[in-house]
């Protein structure tokens, strides 16, 4: 089966606000730096650490976002990648009407990337989002809503479609749960968010990355997630277990 953590994703994606009393995409709403370790866990699993004091900063210009700077570099070494966290990455943020664009970019001329977001919403709500690589097929995600709360995502890759995400939310209207299902095969994943604190979630409705799909979906803050596999048989494997210290969202 696929692992979750080789699905391709990408590290640096848009940040995505309710529309404001101005109607603005991407305003400022008094965010102005991202914590690195709220990112989907299996992305801090390929850089190997867990950078608590690692931020992405968030710059406005006329109360909309117009960039994000902070990213991982990949360092060659003798057997494997390894990852640094730097501020000489970032991204150019450029808003018309309701579609964004971001560029990836650097501050060092040694350093070229050649990598495009494009994103469209309606009403406020991210609809679809295409990643452009140089190296990788198209990327394209398709958002569906219900009760204005995000019901489904569909990831095609070339236009064929590659894997399709539920969300499911309690009564307290925080995440309860994710069931990834894929066209090629029976196997599912569910992913399931537990031990919720009471304070704000001061990331809701922000989707920075889509890898802050599922932390920016709830009122308050999960400090569990549990994974399950379940092959086509209806087996299911051992769990991956990741916890977070409720301090670490004070």
């Amino acid at each position: 089966m696929k692992k979750i953590w080789l699905l391709p994703c990408t590290i640096f994606l848009v940040l995505c606000f309710s529309c404001s009393k101005n109607d603005k995409l991407l305003s400022n709403q008094g965010l102005k730096e991202v914590p690195v370790f709220l990112l989907t866990p299996d992305i801090l699993s390929e850089y190997k650490f867990y950078p608590l004091e690692n931020k992405l900063k968030l710059t406005y210009k006329d109360d909309q976002l117009a960039r994000i700077t902070g990213g991982f570099l990949p360092i060659p070494t003798v057997t494997e990648l390894s990852y640094i966290f730097t501020d000489i990455i970032y991204w150019d943020v450029n808003i018309v009407g309701d579609q964004v664009k971001l560029e990836k970019k650097s501050s060092s001329s040694e350093i070229l990337f050649n990598e495009r977001h494009d994103l469209w919403y309606n009403n406020g709500r991210i609809t679809e989002r295409r990643i452009y690589r140089s190296d990788q097929p198209v990327s394209r995600y398709k958002y569906e809503y219900e009760n204005d709360r995000l019901k489904k995502e569909y990831k095609y890759l070339d236009d064929r479609l590659s894997l399709e995400r539920t969300f499911y939310f309690n009564a307290k209207q925080n995440l309860d749960s994710i069931l990834y299902e894929y066209p090629y095969s029976a196997d599912k994943v569910v992913e399931i968010f537990m031990d919720y604190d009471q304070k704000p979630n001061k990331l809701k409705n922000l989707l920075v990355f889509e890898d802050f799909i599922p932390r920016a979906l709830s009122t308050n803050n999960y400090l569990k997630m549990s994974r399950l596999y379940i092959d086509d048989a209806g087996i299911r494997s051992p769990s991956v277990e990741r916890k977070w210290d409720a301090q670490l969202f004070n």
